[in-house]
């Protein structure tokens, strides 16, 4: 399994309301994309100097999984509304082994 990690930062004008209907486009995308085998979505709950406002978790079968993510029109709407207040972005992805 692949797991896809994304922190962000937004700028200041991208409201609450903005950003909680963006994080309920995530929410769903699971639903629009088959390979997305799940998607957590949430704000950051601390509020430290280092922390990054919002978070997602993804979880693939494999990278062509993760790839068909990407480039699908459902994931490109969402991304058209965090582009232009998205401050900072940080991603990783790794493999989680097979627990059999």
């Amino acid at each position: 399994m692949i797991r896809h990690v994304a922190v962000f930062r937004f700028a200041p004008e991208f409201t609450m309301e903005q950003r909680e209907h963006w994080m309920s486009l995530l929410r769903a995308l699971p639903r629009h994309i088959p390979e997305l085998r799940s998607m957590t979505v949430g704000p950051d709950v601390l509020g430290a100097p280092t922390s990054h406002e919002l978070a997602i978790v993804a979880d693939f079968d494999d990278l062509d999984g993760l790839a068909a993510y990407t480039r699908h029109p459902a994931h490109a709407e969402v991304l058209k509304l965090s582009a232009p207040v998205k401050v900072s972005l940080a991603t990783v992805d790794f493999e989680i082994p097979d627990a059999s």
